[in-house]
Order: C-alpha cells, then sequence, then structure tokens
C-alpha cells in the first residue's frame, strides 16, 4: 500500500502533544463563542480553525 495513503500508527508521546493541541484549540473556541457573536465571519473563522487543527494533528501524525 502506499505510505500516503495507509494508517499512521502514533505512539503515546505523539498522542499526548495531539491532545495537548486539541486542549489548546478548544481554550481559543470557547474564546470566539464568548467574545463573537454568530456571523459569516464567525463560521469562517471556525473553518480556518478546523483546518489549522487538522493540520497540525496530522503533522503530528505523519512525522517519521
Amino acid at each position: 500500500m502506499n505510505d500516503k495513503a495507509k494508517f499512521n500508527e502514533i505512539n503515546d508521546e505523539q498522542q499526548y502533544r495531539i491532545n495537548e493541541i486539541r486542549h489548546k484549540f478548544s481554550e481559543i473556541y470557547d474564546l470566539i463563542d464568548e467574545m463573537c457573536k454568530g456571523s459569516r465571519e464567525t463560521s469562517l473563522v471556525y473553518t480556518k480553525l478546523e483546518e489549522a487543527q487538522f493540520w497540525a494533528i496530522k503533522g503530528i501524525a505523519r512525522e517519521v
């Protein structure tokens, strides 16, 4: 199977870092919820945060 298509096992240290990333993003989501009213712009903020979180976690999971 091509390496780009297969599942990447992660170790405990990587899982710890992923959990830390998720925790920090959760804090940012809470801050946006508290400070911003619902709007198109706020929706875009959430979309961009989701994308950034995805790539940060993917970067950890794909480390060689």
